[in-house]
């Protein structure tokens, strides 16, 4: 993967977690192998999808949780249709992650810093 990495290939702990389904804050469980990671240099040089998730969820909090549903997932995708090829490659990265999710769950959490 270009963008994104996986729980064996992080190094060290500054990466937001998209997990599986609905957070559980009574039942915390960090650094799951089925999540999904992006350090946090990789997140701030694509400017445009930190724009697009915080206009789709304006409760959007890089240091919390964010809940995020299939709606909202493909509408941060079409706020990017007209973005740079990278920033568009990042979504379609995270979306073959997403998709079976989204399917799945309904629903992944972004795990903030």
């Amino acid at each position: 993967m270009r963008f994104c990495e996986l729980n064996n290939e992080r190094h060290g702990t500054c990466y937001y977690e998209l997990y599986k389904g609905e957070w559980n804050p009574a039942l915390p469980e960090f650094w799951r192998d089925d999540s999904l990671y992006i350090h946090d240099d990789t997140f701030y040089q694509y400017p445009e999808l930190n724009k697009a998730i915080k206009n789709v969820i304006p409760t959007f909090d890089t240091y919390s949780e964010t809940a995020v549903n299939k709606q909202e997932w493909e509408e941060i995708g079409k706020l990017l249709e007209d973005s740079d090829q990278d920033t568009r490659d990042f979504y379609a990265e995270i979306n073959e992650w997403a998709e079976p999710v989204l399917q799945t769950h309904g629903v992944f959490t972004i795990l903030g810093l």
